[in-house]
């Protein structure tokens, strides 16, 4: 084994797969890239990239394994297995289309699927079991980031940050990536940065909130709003705004993060009861909360970022990038002066970066690297992060 390791730590290229399921639960991404090199050397050819959704019921089950009112124990034990099944079959499945045999591939990358995140109490779990994706591909699989910078006193998330910092500082440009997922989070790097100087957190719900709601408003005819066009036909109401935007992470400082403890089905179901109670209507109340993201992101900069820093260009990815609604509130909250741009101007499709995020990580893990950012998450020092599972590349699968 320890031969396997060390040929992998200094194989240059190496084929990577990196798997990764969000809080929205919409499926998984996987991104098959080869990488050149490590740390701030690192080079990427990306060969594929695909989304594999979850089937309903495996989504549902999801949901209820995030939910402490409808969670057991015996739940959440299947689903580890069950997920890393389908995490598995996306990894070969991205290698096929790929044209690439699974055998050819060095490492898989997974982030797994977070069932629940306590930032503040430095405990969380991913599931997807990762030994289950080794046996089934034969593949080496680097997994379970989040606990070791959580060991560290870190809250775990946002991971990102380390991948932003090799991939996108400039010399001269601070630029602002903004990834929209479930929940939306901000790498901002100064111009001619080093690793110190990241500043990165979760600015709130990104298509969590908008999701929800385009469930309830079309009777769960539609799992979210495509291209923003139901939030486009409705306007925002101001006080329902307001009284989102007292919400009490919004004016915590960083390091922090969130997720569907906090902007969840039950936040969210209580949010558009009341709301409804009060008269207004479908539409509007879609509206305000595509909105209501846009603002948290604008205000989240306005309040940690921009006092001390000019923003040359904000790089969106994430599914709410292609929100076209959201985008459109985005941009005129940020005001003429803040460039936004999809990260697809830099030749990585928008729901790709995650997923290549955590080839890049596990990359990192298997050279020796720490790969947490401190100043993003709070931890006291920089940590490998990663379990390592073996593969057995004599046995095919």
């Amino acid at each position: 084994m320890l031969n396997e390791l060390l040929r992998l730590q200094h194989k240059n290229p190496k084929k990577l797969i990196g798997l990764m399921s969000g809080t929205s639960a919409d499926g998984i991404d996987a991104c098959l890239v080869e990488i050149s090199g490590n740390g701030i050397h690192t080079k990427i050819n990306i060969h594929g990239f695909d989304t594999y959704p979850y089937d309903e019921r495996t989504r549902t089950s999801i949901l209820e394994a995030c939910n402490p009112e409808t969670c057991t124990v015996d739940k959440v034990c299947h689903l580890n297995f069950h997920l890393g099944r389908l995490f598995a079959q996306a990894a070969k499945s991205i290698a096929n289309k790929a044209h690439i045999p699974i055998n050819d591939i060095d490492l898989i990358g997974s982030h797994g699927q977070t069932i629940y995140h306590l930032p503040m109490l430095h405990a969380t779990l991913q599931i997807g079991e990762p030994s289950v994706i080794a046996q089934e591909t034969g593949v080496t699989t680097v997994a379970d980031f989040r606990p070791r910078d959580m060991a560290a006193g870190g809250q775990g998330a946002p991971l990102v940050p380390y991948v932003d910092f090799i991939l996108f500082r400039d010399k001269e440009k601070g630029r602002a990536l903004q990834n929209i997922g479930g929940i939306a989070n901000v790498t901002f790097l100064p111009p001619d940065c080093n690793i110190n100087d990241i500043l990165a957190f979760d600015t709130g719900p990104g298509n969590m909130l908008i999701d929800r709601i385009a469930e309830l408003v079309t009777d769960n005819l539609s799992h979210f709003d495509e291209d923003g066009n139901l939030a486009a036909k409705g306007k925002v109401n101001n006080n329902l705004l307001s009284s989102l935007l007292k919400h009490p992470y919004l004016s915590k400082s960083p390091p922090k993060t969130t997720g569907r403890e906090e902007f969840g089905k039950p936040f969210a179901d209580k949010f558009y009861k009341d709301a409804v109670h009060t008269g207004i209507k479908d539409i509007d109340i879609l509206t305000t909360v595509t909105a209501f993201t846009a603002k948290t992101i604008a205000d989240g900069y306005k309040q940690w970022i921009l006092p001390k820093h000019h923003i040359s260009e904000v790089i969106l990815s994430g599914g709410g990038s292609y929100n076209n609604t959201l985008v459109k509130f985005l941009v005129q909250y940020l005001g003429p002066s803040i460039k936004v741009c999809p990260i697809s101007n830099f030749g990585i499709a928008p729901n790709a970066k995650e997923a290549l995020a955590f080839a890049i990580l596990a990359n990192e893990t298997i050279s020796g690297n720490p790969n947490n950012v401190p100043s993003a998450t709070g931890a006291k020092e920089a940590v490998i992060m990663g379990k390592i599972i073996p593969g057995n590349p004599q046995q095919p699968p």
